[in-house]
């Protein structure tokens, strides 16, 4: 979805090419991307771990979607 080599040079992070179900304690949305609003909330939460964090920075979900927004 992004350019890998610009997220690890600038922000120190190696994105994941397709996320694992159940595997994350935390998903943020840094990226209005047509997926994510295809996929719905749900389809995004499903990445995380039972107890996760969905924090939405771009606000592709409604407030009480996520657990954190900017």
């Amino acid at each position: 979805m992004g350019d890998p080599k610009e997220a690890q040079h600038e922000y120190g992070i190696t994105p994941v090419e397709t996320p694992k179900a159940g595997e994350y304690d935390g998903v943020i949305v840094a990226v209005a991307h047509k997926q994510f609003k295809e996929l719905g909330v749900e389809g995004v939460r499903q990445w995380g771990k039972p107890e996760h964090v969905l924090y939405d920075l771009k606000y592709v979900f409604d407030r009480e979607q996520s657990d954190l927004r900017l």
